[in-house]
């Protein structure tokens, strides 16, 4: 009788035991399976997401391209001002694009013997100014840029990067990258990001759209051109863009600058900077893109995924 009563006794904590483990075997397989479909999920909506930010900056290309084309300057003002969204079933694109040519080329500020270019020198130092950002920069951005190993004051060689806990090279020719600059002495990553609207390293040579260029940049190209004057040009654009540097001399302030702009300053840009950000479902994907628009077809200078 006992045995009866024990061998029931031991069967129903058997069948407790395999109960409990059958209840965890279909958890864990539910569970599986829905990490499987949630991975499965993620990856399709980040493969879609990537082939929507890549589509968006096709399309802004063919934008910006149909715009320099038809000559629509107002359009193409328009078009770098607010940025272009669009949105389906699928996800949301947005693009916003910025002219490269407005800004001050870096690589244009010291000339590859250590000499201080004549014009982008001293409006270098203004731009600084303006952005409240230590002029001891510029001898850190030259000694990067120019071929000699000598350090200026604030600057640094290779005997300062070397000393660093990870030690590396100046790279002693031009940037090859805008994030390159995190890597100058004093370029801090919220200096890079005070910078980023105002300067460039991509354009050739250095002329400045007078078209597109922030107020600061303005500021900068001439000590006598005051926040004023820079924002009577600004207005100006807005309802007519210029045509020729020499328009400038139509602003009141500009009669006697605007000739010492010619070469150094321009009225059109062909260099781009666009960033296209896709959404799909809970995946975000972006893509950076630097193009100069010049030739026939686009040239790429820059292109980042993440």
């Amino acid at each position: 009788m006992r045995r009866s009563e024990s061998e029931r006794g031991f069967a129903l904590i058997l069948t407790l035991v395999v109960t409990a483990l059958l209840i965890a075997v279909t958890t864990e397989f539910i569970h599986g399976v829905y990490v499987d479909t949630s991975l499965h999920r993620n990856f399709v909506n980040l493969q879609q997401a990537s082939l929507m930010a890549e589509g968006g900056v096709t399309g802004g290309i063919s934008l910006l391209r149909n715009l320099r084309t038809s000559g629509n300057d107002q359009g193409l003002q328009q078009l770098l001002a607010d940025p272009v969204q669009f949105e389906d079933e699928k996800g949301r694109v947005s693009i916003t694009i910025e002219e490269e040519d407005g800004k001050l080329n870096l690589n244009a500020v010291t000339l590859p013997n250590g000499d201080e270019h004549v014009f982008y020198g001293p409006a270098e130092r203004r731009l600084l100014t303006a952005l409240k950002l230590p002029t001891a920069l510029h001898d850190s951005l030259a000694d990067w840029l120019d071929a000699n190993d000598e350090p200026r004051p604030d600057g640094g060689e290779s005997a300062y990067y070397q000393s660093l806990s990870a030690p590396y090279a100046p790279r002693n020719a031009p940037f090859a990258t805008f994030g390159e600059l995190g890597l100058v002495r004093g370029v801090e990553p919220a200096v890079l990001e005070r910078l980023r609207p105002f300067a460039t390293v991509f354009v050739d040579g250095g002329a400045i759209n007078v078209n597109t260029a922030p107020l600061q940049v303005l500021m900068a190209l001439d000590e006598g051109i005051s926040e004023g004057i820079a924002r009577d040009i600004m207005q100006r654009r807005r309802i007519k863009p210029f045509k020729s540097v020499g328009e400038l001399s139509e602003i009141p302030g500009m009669e006697t600058i605007a000739g010492k702009l010619s070469g150094f300053a321009g009225a059109r840009g062909s260099t781009y900077r666009l960033v296209s950000r896709a959404a799909v479902g809970d995946v975000t994907r972006l893509v950076e893109a630097v193009v100069n628009l010049d030739g026939t077809q686009p040239r790429y200078l820059y292109w980042r995924e993440y």
